[in-house]
């Protein structure tokens, strides 16, 4: 009866944790639409503080910090959301946003093959979205991979993606 209690318990902290974690990222949502990125990002992290598990916080500090080009910051944020997060899987999909965002880092630093394995992770957690699949063809490109390029825009395509489609009439012929 008590190990009944205590794990009722923890699930009711948990989910007030959520909670308040949901609400600080709206509120931070709301300073970045008006301009003020401090207070934005004052609000992301308190909501990490109340839930070390909330991808979607992780995920709006990195977008902050690759806006204002700070890709170190970003990256390092990144694989400590990734961690935690993938331990504790709550949002699968917006945990795979998190490999995205950490593909385009290290896209732009030309580590292909790391792009590729977050993109991987990404598409393995969430197989319905077409970017993923698309942003991965590109980058199988610029690695050498027209084959697999092919592939990935056939996927995209197949999800609806318009652009993967005029990209795919030029390179998949």
């Amino acid at each position: 009866m008590r190990f009944v209690f205590v794990f009722v318990l923890g699930l009711c902290l948990n989910a007030s944790a959520q909670k308040k974690a949901f609400h600080l990222t709206e509120k931070g949502d709301k300073k970045l639409h008006k301009g003020d990125t401090v207070l934005a990002l004052d609000n992301y992290y308190k909501a990490i503080a109340s839930d070390s598990a909330f991808a979607d916080a992780y995920a709006k500090i990195s977008d902050v910090f690759i806006t204002r080009g700070n890709y170190d910051e970003a990256l390092l944020l990144l694989n400590d959301g990734i961690r935690i997060t993938t331990s504790i899987p709550k949002d699968k999909e917006t945990i795979s946003h998190l490999y995205s965002i950490r593909s385009f880092i290290h896209f732009t630093a030309e580590s292909f093959h790391l792009a590729i394995y977050d993109l991987d992770h990404a598409i393995v957690l969430n197989t319905e979205n077409p970017n993923y699949f698309y942003m991965r063809a590109l980058v199988k490109r610029m690695n050498g991979d027209e084959k697999g390029c092919c592939r990935d825009l056939k996927r995209a395509i197949a999800l609806g993606m318009e652009a993967a489609h005029v990209y795919s009439k030029t390179y998949c012929n």
